[in-house]
């Protein structure tokens, strides 16, 4: 038993957790918030993100490398001394707890609207966080192998994308930055959004075999796939609607699916919805696993099933007073992206900074 908990993730395990961890939840919706911001420009907005990112992982991987064995709460502890490093785990454990509150709200409007209109929300969401709750309860080795068990459904998405491309017509995308790089620079943002997943690389580094550079380019790999799957979903829509029509369509995604039929598969985006929700169980899963991993560093206890038994419950709880109330969706939606801000971009880099100034200093002093 010691030597299974003393096991590593291999680098692909660590590839695919961090796909799965960003591949969520927002996939539906992502071609439709980047057209809002920057109309059929969104694209490029979406490159941009997806490029800003990998430079900021790189700054990520300086931290974490700079204290190879301390996962991402003990860095805190080190680097802050204990109590301003304890204080940021409790709103970390906040943060993630809220992150994977909107992932069960979104996720159970969505099979609301398109598959089961007359479930009660406490329903589709106590399935959801139960599923998640038992893969957490697992061991991080387990959780590594059924990520990338799961992440051959990958092939089936975009496979479906791909087989739209047939309707595509380029010239949706034109003319290429009619509307200036204000609104491109816009749309920036609402990718940025997309990617917050990405945390978990800095969170579970620790926990990773391997060189420090072979971690370093399993990061940008894992993140240039992500950005890869996502413009693909983006261009695809872009130019199977036109710019006044996708401008109606909240999810283009299923709406551009429910269009075909297959002589196996009547309605493609109920197939496309039930694989979803993989990807959906696995993002809530890891953002459950963050955030009962700051109680256990917190309240320093080994009991990880009795840990995520209560955040899930803390999740499920929370969330009831939300359900598919649209409006106070919203706000919440809103200050849990700024708090992606804060706490996946924002605090990191800060604390890289504390730290190198800490190095510079001792060097001072041993001079």
């Amino acid at each position: 038993m010691s030597s299974q908990k003393n096991l590593k993730l291999t680098r692909r395990q660590y590839f695919f957790i961090i796909i799965q961890t960003q591949i969520g939840v927002g996939i539906l919706a992502l071609p439709f918030d980047l057209h809002t911001a920057a109309k059929q420009d969104g694209w490029i907005s979406l490159i941009i993100s997806g490029t800003l990112l990998i430079i900021l992982l790189i700054f990520l991987w300086m931290l974490a490398n700079k204290y190879p064995e301390k996962d991402y709460f003990k860095i805190q502890e080190h680097v802050l001394t204990r109590w301003v490093g304890k204080t940021l785990s409790v709103l970390y454990v906040i943060y993630f707890s809220s992150v994977g509150i909107l992932i069960l709200l979104l996720y159970s409007r969505m099979i609301s609207l398109w598959v089961l209109p007359n479930t009660p929300y406490w329903v589709l969401s106590i399935m959801m966080i139960l599923i998640s709750m038992y893969i957490v309860c697992c061991d991080l080795i387990t959780i590594g192998r059924l990520y990338t068990m799961f992440s051959a459904l990958l092939i089936f998405l975009v496979g479906l994308i791909i087989y739209s491309v047939k309707d595509s017509k380029l010239m949706y995308l034109l003319p290429i930055a009619s509307n200036g790089w204000g609104e491109i620079l816009t749309g920036v943002d609402k990718g940025l959004i997309s990617f917050l997943g990405f945390i978990v690389a800095l969170v579970i580094y620790s926990k990773v075999e391997g060189r420090a550079k072979d971690k370093l380019k399993t990061i940008i790999y894992a993140q240039f796939t992500v950005l890869v799957f996502y413009l693909s979903i983006v261009l695809v829509t872009f130019t199977f609607f036109s710019t006044k029509e996708i401008a109606l369509v909240p999810e283009p995604v299923l709406y551009m699916l429910k269009s075909y039929q297959f002589p196996i598969v009547a309605r493609i985006d109920l197939f496309f919805i039930s694989m979803w929700m993989v990807f959906v169980a696995t993002s809530l899963s890891t953002y459950l696993y963050m955030a009962g991993l700051g109680v256990r560093r917190i309240f320093k206890t080994q009991n990880n099933k009795m840990t995520v038994f209560s955040v899930g419950c803390l999740l499920f709880i929370s969330s009831l007073f939300v359900g598919f109330d649209l409006a106070k969706l919203d706000i919440f939606r809103s200050y849990v992206v700024y708090g992606g801000y804060i706490f996946s971009m924002g605090i990191p880099l800060v604390i890289l900074l504390i730290s190198l100034f800490r190095k510079n200093r001792n060097k001072v002093k041993d001079s």
